[in-house]
């Protein structure tokens, strides 16, 4: 029914068969012997007491077949939810081959495999029957908008079709190696090109509109598929279009890699940015920065308000500007003396929880309250000269907006 996740002992096994020799290749054979057993012994383990456990807990199920429930990414990621939330229902099942409790799980069972490489086979087995019930029209959303209880957004799936069919029909920037087998479906092709970037429980959702992509940018994008979290992502990415994500790539030359496996969105901002001004922030972030260069490039409303800023402002920010919006930016570079910049940025992370600094410095953030901030420190009496006395004041600044927060705007 499945296959185990393609992994290291996988390529060896593969390997050595190549050989030719009688006792590699029985050795090349005793290997998928076993790993046909233990594939067999999960799936009678998941189709039976597993199943029977959920079956306890969700009525629905009662009608519907192991089979019928893996071709449901709806059902499948309600199931993994109740495992994860509900693991003790479960425990009597999780041990290892000598019967103790096994808790973690990267942690061998009973059968050999771990609770992540189940996890991982059920998911691509989910993708493979998804896409194998739908035949060669897995890109058909009709099934969805006709059933009630479907949690996938219609509407936003024939956007995806919509983009590929108007955004989409290009080839790539690097030419694929032609195939030599053209016999298998459309959908059987489709699940070999993704299965090795399926591993997550959140990724169970993202099936149906995974089907969206054209494969060639499923090839092109490789682990930057793990950075696109939402449908929303996948549209965004979408949205840019084949003649620009080759144009960024292009631009990018030997970054490509990077920039594509960082997060694949930043085409969009590089195309944008243009050359020169891709080459100026290249120049001054990149070596500072790493791959967290990319993320300033998902967004261009950051990328025209850096074009206005000069590259030592733009330095100064460095260590933050994967996570600051624009207004923010504008912000610092008004109120704020150059070597001022960096400490503000620190003593901000260190002061505020992370999340109330992405709300009030990241993306939308709260432009009104940035500006106050830096409207604040910079009224704090110190010399210019003596950075260590404006970083030595300035988390007071940051506590009296945690202490009163609806009082901090009104003291300005």
């Amino acid at each position: 029914m499945a296959t185990k996740p393609a992994g290291p002992k996988g390529a060896r096994a593969g390997k050595a068969g190549s050989t030719g020799t009688p006792r590699a290749a029985a050795a090349a054979e005793r290997r998928r012997a076993a790993q046909a057993k233990a594939i067999h012994d999960i799936n009678e383990q998941l189709s039976g007491p597993v199943l029977a456990v959920y079956r306890t807990l969700l009525p629905d199920l009662q009608t519907l077949s192991y089979e019928d429930i893996l071709t449901s990414p709806d059902l499948v990621n309600g199931c993994m939810l109740i495992f994860e939330k509900q693991r003790s229902l479960f425990q009597h099942l999780l041990v290892s081959e000598a019967g103790l409790p096994v808790t973690d799980d990267d942690e061998p069972l009973w059968c050999g495999r771990s609770i992540d490489d189940i996890r991982i086979l059920v998911i691509r087995t989910t993708a493979k029957k998804y896409l194998r019930t739908h035949g060669d029209r897995f890109r058909d959303v009709k099934e969805h908008s006709n059933r009630a209880d479907s949690k996938v957004n219609v509407g936003l799936l024939e956007r995806l079709f919509d983009l590929v069919t108007r955004l989409w029909q290009g080839g790539p920037a690097q030419k694929p190696k032609p195939s030599a087998e053209k016999t298998r479906s459309g959908a059987d092709v489709f699940y070999e090109t993704i299965a090795p970037f399926l591993r997550h429980r959140w990724q169970v959702p993202l099936i149906p509109y995974y089907a969206a992509l054209p494969r060639s940018l499923i090839r092109e994008v490789g682990e930057g598929l793990l950075s696109l979290r939402r449908p929303e992502d996948l549209e965004f990415l979408l949205r840019i279009g084949r003649n620009d994500f080759n144009e960024a790539q292009t631009i990018a030359g030997d970054l490509t890699r990077e920039m594509l496996d960082t997060d694949p969105r930043a085409a969009s901002g590089v195309t944008h940015a243009g050359r020169q001004e891709y080459e100026r922030l290249l120049t001054s972030l990149h070596h500072r920065m790493g791959p967290r260069f990319w993320k300033v490039f998902t967004g261009t409303e950051l990328l025209d308000s850096l074009s206005t800023k000069s590259t030592a402002d733009i330095i100064e920010m460095a260590t933050h500007l994967d996570r600051v919006g624009p207004e923010t930016v504008d912000s610092l570079v008004t109120f704020l003396q150059r070597p001022q910049i960096a400490p503000f940025l620190r003593v901000a992370e260190d002061t505020l929880p992370r999340e109330d600094f992405d709300a009030i410095f990241g993306m939308p953030g709260n432009p009104r309250l940035a500006r106050v901030f830096a409207q604040k420190a910079a009224q704090l009496r110190v010399e210019p000269a003596k950075l260590e006395d404006f970083e030595t004041q300035l988390p007071f600044i940051f506590q009296a907006y945690r202490t009163a927060p609806e009082d901090f705007t009104r003291t300005l």
